[in-house]
């Protein structure tokens, strides 16, 4: 395939198009998944397609991997391929210091406290029924899926909840539709705020709408500073593989299950507020390091031009 057939339509027509595709893909991952899941599984891969039935964990788990493929990582790099002669940097994929990762990754870390006090203020926040109801079976299936004492289902599950959905949402929210509302929009903040909270909505956890759209909003923020989708992608990773570990150790009996709740209004809410006042100013600092090194290295690439 031709790489920027498409690269002449419009803005919005593109964004109407990235819809169709990912419709499109999503229904051939999901036809795709039915059909493996009724030969690996038999009944009980059927009823976990159709949607019955939450007891056949392996079944459940191809079925996430299929549908994170099918409805983000396809779906980006076939959209950037239609739109772009040169789809990686189209999706963001620019060099990046390694340094910038390392404190790309401090940040995440110091920041979970904040993250838990933020799910906790969100936790007040009345519910409906259905909406409660939602949250309870999404919590049972979290552990289900993540609690284990096997090291082998732990790095399937750092592949599935960690690697896959770090590229594949990435791709998705800040490398497509992230950049796309930002040029539309002509704000840099209108698109990472609105890209922010459709990433958090799709994830359909009303209880965890708040610290995820606090993450998708920092995810963003850290593309348009960086100017590469590895930072967020990395971040996102680093994110998620840490709440694998947490869920893996507590499996082990290494830790308690009320880590979860530290920095939150119910335990140590004082280090919430620290962790994130310090994450506010460490993002802004690493903001100011990256525009001084564009600067210093400004003179140098005008240089090596003239000559």
């Amino acid at each position: 395939m031709e790489h920027g057939i498409l690269e002449s339509k419009s803005s919005v027509g593109k964004m109407l198009i990235f819809g169709a595709i990912i419709l499109f893909s999503s229904f051939i991952f999901s036809l795709i998944g039915f059909l493996l899941l009724g030969i690996l599984f038999g009944a009980s891969g059927v009823q976990v397609a159709l949607g019955e039935s939450l007891t056949n964990l392996n079944a459940l788990k191809l079925m996430q991997i299929l549908q994170t493929t099918g409805i983000f990582i396809v779906p980006a790099i076939l959209s950037a391929s239609l739109f772009s002669k040169k789809p990686w940097h189209y999706l963001g994929f620019q060099r990046v210091k390694t340094d910038t990762i390392f404190k790309t990754l401090l940040i995440v870390l110091i920041s979970l406290p904040a993250i838990n006090l933020l799910a906790s203020v969100n936790q007040l926040i009345p519910l409906s029924d259905w909406m409660i109801e939602l949250e309870k079976k999404a919590e049972a299936l979290t552990k289900a899926f993540l609690i284990t004492d096997s090291f082998w289902v732990f790095l399937v599950n750092i592949f599935m909840v960690a690697i896959l959905p770090a590229i594949g949402e990435e791709l998705i929210f800040r490398g497509i539709l992230q950049r796309r509302l930002v040029e539309l929009t002509r704000s840099r903040w209108t698109g990472i705020i609105i890209a922010a909270a459709v990433f958090s909505g799709i994830h359909m956890q009303f209880q965890g709408f708040i610290p995820r759209f606090a993450l998708g909003v920092a995810f963003g923020y850290l593309l348009e500073v960086t100017g590469s989708i590895w930072v967020p992608i990395f971040a996102h990773f680093f994110n998620n593989a840490i709440a694998a570990t947490g869920y893996m150790l507590i499996g082990t009996g290494t830790v308690d299950e009320r880590i979860e709740d530290i920095g939150g209004l119910s335990d140590l809410w004082l280090l919430g507020i620290i962790s994130l006042i310090a994450t506010i100013l460490l993002v802004v600092k690493l903001k100011r390091e990256i525009e001084r090194n564009r600067q210093l290295e400004q003179p140098r690439d005008s240089a090596i031009e003239q000559r």
